[in-house]
């Protein structure tokens, strides 16, 4: 019997992004997976898109307000029932392979916790134009870990894939407005083994959401986090505290600069021809299931 793979996707005001999100799962070649949508109080009703979908795959969660991603995404993990955890943001979408790819690695090498992909970062035309996090180019999978040094997670949230046992055993901080995954990532990976496949399975609109103002705003976040290990680990969490603010003074400088979007485009490489051939690919693919299920 294939795993079943929970895919939980927190919503807020995203009418306009989540059919193509959504499509891009109904396009999947891995059918056995489930999809738990959190809608963290939106205004523009995406029960109405849910429910135009008619999936019993997607389970729709309504919260009466908005309580921030870190709720979201918890309550999101705390129903989802699956054998693995992936995560999609209702502004993103991913490749119809990912699932598959993953699932197939996860089950063929039982050691690790945690397999990533790389992302392929869009811009507001959703067009390909740069890419990040991928792993190593290798004939089979190279095992990396455990983790025990603290430090900023090695691998992406996003496109994660996560063995479920472990996953429950992590907690998304409520309390955390922004950086919650980063945290969140680093409870899983703390100990644990994991791999990141050279493929590009997921894709971010980082040009259209990253901003000064959130770059600040996690810089915080993140301060935060590195400063519930100091008992474990107290000079390395002063240490990390101490970085994450050096860089947010250098992201202040930049931006003053007129140079912010130069300073997160280099955070990415330059797309292969092989790079957009597959998006190209993905996208006429994801796109066709959304303009099938979502004509009206």
């Amino acid at each position: 019997m294939t795993p079943l793979i929970s895919v939980t996707m927190p919503c807020y005001n995203a009418a306009k992004t989540l059919p193509l999100a959504l499509a891009s799962l109904l396009a999947h070649t891995y059918e056995n997976w489930e999809c738990v949508l959190v809608d963290d109080g939106s205004t523009d009703n995406p029960r109405a898109i849910v429910e135009h979908v008619n999936d019993p795959r997607i389970r729709y969660i309504r919260l009466d307000q908005n309580r921030g991603r870190g709720v979201a995404r918890q309550i999101a993990l705390d129903c989802a029932s699956g054998d693995y955890l992936c995560m999609l943001d209702a502004d993103d979408w991913i490749y119809p392979s990912k699932l598959e790819r993953q699932v197939a690695a996860m089950e063929q090498h039982p050691g690790i916790t945690l397999l990533s992909t790389g992302m392929a970062i869009v811009n507001a035309q959703n067009e390909i134009v740069g890419v990040r996090a991928q792993g190593p180019q290798a004939a089979d999978l190279v095992v990396q870990g455990p983790l025990t040094r603290l430090g900023m997670p090695p691998v992406a949230h996003a496109p994660s894939m996560i063995r479920m046992q472990v996953a429950k055993q992590a907690k998304y901080d409520p309390h955390f407005l922004m950086g919650q995954d980063v945290d969140f990532l680093l409870q899983v990976l703390m100990g644990r083994y994991y791999c990141v496949l050279p493929d590009v399975t997921y894709v971010y609109s980082e040009l259209e959401s990253i901003t000064l103002d959130k770059i600040l705003r996690t810089s915080i976040y993140n301060r935060q986090m590195f400063q519930k290990y100091t008992k474990r680990f107290p000079i390395a969490s002063r240490v990390n505290m101490g970085q994450v603010f050096t860089k947010s003074i250098v992201y202040r400088i930049v931006f003053a600069l007129g140079l912010g979007t130069w300073m997160i485009r280099r955070r990415s490489q330059k797309p292969t021809e092989q790079n957009v051939r597959d998006f190209k690919q993905a996208l006429q693919i994801v796109s066709s299931v959304a303009s099938q299920r979502f004509q009206d």
